[in-house]
């Protein structure tokens, strides 16, 4: 659908402190919906059945949200005598990562990467974090790939983050995952940092966005997904998927994955630990959970894989868009922290 309606407030870039998720009904009120909505698909007539249903699918134009980044961060990069770091703060599946990457190869600042993962934990660590005070600028893609959580594991980190914060690395950007900016806000001061990230969908935004008219679905799906807008694009593209593999169907509005019936704190350990890290392979996630038998955890992500919770790409494990709400939802409900996103 054409994004030609959709006005400028849509993207809107704030600071960690400003970002709001959408009204969250209560969860009764959810639970009430669903079943009645479960109810009304399956009392529907033949008329009904074989009725034309709304496209979910949409093709979000990302450039928009780069665009309003660039506003936003143009006057201080031309700022010449302003070297300070903007952090910019990443939800899972979000799509705010990809587009502050763009902002900053498109200003052609220069890379600082960490080493690789699998190399945090040596003894001979290197620590060289590359030109400092660049005359260009510089950007972290990636702040969560620079630590492991273990003793060895973090040590990279802390030595970025007291370089950052003496000003010697001079004028950066550090893209961020919010579950590892939660975990770092442990290690390291952070509140005085200048963060920014992208302001939580409301369902009018999406609508605006080229989403489905109707605004119950779309309330309650920016309640689910937090506003982020990767995880209503994948319920949405979910759905069409199957509107287009069974035509004339009724499909249901969206379908949550669930917790393994066998889920224990382990299970719930697995999911942290793979959110905190955005992504770890089999060897790291034995590193990080060590009172988890390797037998034990291959189990573990086979139940979680099997309900579409985690899936495995080039060898790294990672929740997935469709799973991410029932996921955090789950360690929220085992008292375990949270990002605030």
């Amino acid at each position: 659908m054409p994004e030609s309606s959709e006005q400028p407030t849509a993207w809107q870039w704030v600071s960690e402190s400003q970002f709001e998720v959408p009204p969250t009904p209560t969860t009764i009120a959810i639970k009430r919906w669903w079943l009645s909505l479960q109810a009304k698909l399956q009392s529907a007539d033949d008329e009904e059945a074989e009725a034309p249903q709304s496209s979910d699918a949409v093709n979000v134009n990302m450039q928009k949200g780069l665009v309003a980044l660039d506003k936003r961060l143009s006057p201080w990069l031309d700022d010449t005598d302003d070297s300070s770091i903007k952090w910019i703060i990443c939800p899972p599946h979000a799509g705010v990562d990809v587009i502050a990457r763009d902002f900053c190869q498109q200003h052609s600042l220069q890379v600082l990467s960490p080493p690789p993962r699998d190399e945090l934990t040596l003894d001979a660590l290197d620590l060289t974090l590359g030109e400092e005070n660049s005359t260009t600028g510089w950007y972290l893609p990636e702040l969560a790939h620079g630590f492991i959580r273990q003793s060895k594991g973090l040590r990279w980190v802390r030595h970025f983050f007291a370089k950052a914060m003496s000003g010697e690395l001079g004028k950066g950007v550090v893209i961020c995952d919010s579950w590892a900016w939660s975990f770092l806000q442990t290690l390291w001061p952070t509140g005085h940092l200048d963060t920014l990230t992208l302001q939580a969908f409301s369902a009018q935004q999406l609508t605006q966005l080229g989403f489905e008219k109707e605004q119950e679905h779309l309330q309650h799906l920016a309640s689910l997904s937090r506003g982020n807008l990767g995880i209503v694009s994948a319920y949405a593209e979910r759905r069409f998927r199957r509107q287009a593999s069974h035509p004339g169907a009724q499909q249901s509005r969206f379908e949550m994955p669930s917790m393994p019936a066998e889920a224990t704190d382990y299970t719930a350990f697995v999911l942290h630990m793979l959110l905190i890290h955005q992504g770890l392979s089999l060897r790291q996630l034995r590193q990080v959970l060590p009172i988890i038998s390797p037998s034990q955890l291959d189990v573990e992500l086979y139940s979680l894989r099997s309900g579409g919770l985690v899936a495995l790409t080039d060898e790294v494990w990672r929740v997935t868009a469709i799973g991410y709400p029932a996921v955090r939802q789950a360690l929220k409900s085992r008292g375990l922290w949270l990002d605030r996103f």
